[in-house]
């Protein structure tokens, strides 16, 4: 999370807490009330010079900065998801109002990272040459969320603007003076890209892909899900944090546990996967995710994967429902790898996390050209079963 005032770099969680003052014997003194935060707007520039807007100064940022692609995301204080996106590329070639409506129907249909879980409602062209699209996305758990699009030109650069709007007015009265303060500069330097550019973009440096939920034939209940690393930097045992809460807000169950495997590459997944033992208590009625709480990002982390090492696997679902599967990691680099280690994730024909599970390889050390045997059983899944992924990593 990045707050104006500390030009502090990193992840944006939502991070749940309360101060508890301590009383004892004796005078009681009284400590100053803190003033309320700054909440006067501050001007943004990305890095790259192609866009600028103003919000209050209080909001955290995410962001993204390529030769061919610039963009940023930006979170209310104590919010755990982006409220607004903005992401500008360079098309290569200056754009007419013909061409720029063409474009437009292939990001709505095609391109938009959320494509799959996006539905649009309306269309409408606005005074400054700019487009507005209505829509509704389904969130990670279901819930629908209602989003407003805008897409403008300036010359050969295309900006598309992602406004999820909160359930509260205050909130969305808040968004409108930052997208009307929105420019767009032709002149910064882009390199040409095409318009899937925008299809891999990132809200945050990790997102919840692929959440499920599902309770066995025994009661247990499940959350499993994939988490996304859209950063630049390798990031090892990230929490993922499920609260189950009744109708009035209130907690009634909650589980934590890390993602599996050592860590997630830049541009790599890895699965996870959060169990109730009593089961989905009676009274819950809705279930949140965050991903952080008080963790931060390894700097000197190390992990071995495909870039050093090679593997096989075959599977067999067991009339119980037990998924097995066997297969063979070889390492392929110039170092040893230590507690080589194998992931699985299982997948519906939705592409929904169905289940997921984690177990060593035969041997502690694997040397260059040496090969170990592997073996993982998954006894539950919350589904049936259509495709699966395998993962192995190791440690220096």
């Amino acid at each position: 999370m990045r707050c104006f005032d500390r030009l502090f770099r990193g992840l944006n969680y939502l991070i749940l807490g309360m101060a508890l003052a301590a009383c004892g014997s004796g005078a009681v003194e009284f400590a100053p009330t803190e003033p309320p935060p700054d909440q006067s707007p501050v001007r943004y520039t990305h890095p790259g010079g192609s866009f600028s807007l103003s919000l209050p100064r209080t909001w955290a940022l995410y962001e993204q900065h390529l030769t061919t692609l610039a963009s940023a995301s930006f979170s209310a204080p104590d919010s755990s998801e982006p409220l607004l996106h903005v992401s500008v590329i360079n098309t290569g070639e200056p754009l007419d109002s013909q061409s720029f409506g063409d474009l437009i129907q292939q990001y709505q249909t095609q391109v938009r990272p959320d494509v799959e879980r996006y539905k649009e409602e309306s269309r409408q062209a606005m005074g400054d040459g700019s487009w507005r699209m209505t829509g509704l996305r389904l969130t990670a758990l279901g819930a629908t969320q209602q989003v407003n699009t805008f897409l403008q030109y300036a010359g050969s650069l295309v900006a598309v603007i992602d406004v999820t709007l909160p359930n509260d007015e205050t909130g969305r009265a808040q968004l409108q003076p930052i997208v009307n303060s929105f420019t767009l500069h032709p002149d910064a330097a882009l390199d040409r890209t095409s318009l899937s550019t925008l299809a891999t973009v990132g809200t945050t440096g990790l997102s919840l892909l692929h959440v499920s939920n599902w309770t066995t034939p025994a009661g247990v209940f499940f959350i499993t899900g994939e988490v996304a690393n859209f950063g630049s930097t390798l990031v090892t045992d990230v929490p993922v944090r499920a609260v189950l809460r009744g109708a009035d807000g209130l907690s009634v169950a909650e589980a934590v546990d890390t993602v599996m495997g050592y860590g997630i590459e830049p541009g790599g997944f890895a699965p996870f996967s959060l169990r109730f033992g009593q089961g989905q208590p009676a009274l819950a009625t809705t279930v949140e995710l965050t991903l952080g709480g008080d963790w931060q990002p390894s700097e000197d982390a190390q992990v071995y994967g495909e870039g050093s090492l090679s593997w096989t696997d075959e599977s067999t679902l067991e009339p119980d429902g037990r998924l097995i599967v066997r297969g063979a990691v070889t390492n392929t680099g110039d170092e040893t790898v230590r507690d080589p280690r194998v992931v699985v994730t299982v997948f519906d024909e939705t592409q929904r996390v169905i289940a997921a599970g984690f177990a060593p390889a035969d041997v502690t050390e694997l040397a260059p050209d040496e090969t170990a045997s592997f073996q993982l059983v998954i006894p539950e899944i919350g589904g049936q079963p259509a495709n699966y992924i395998v993962t192995v990593q190791g440690l220096p």
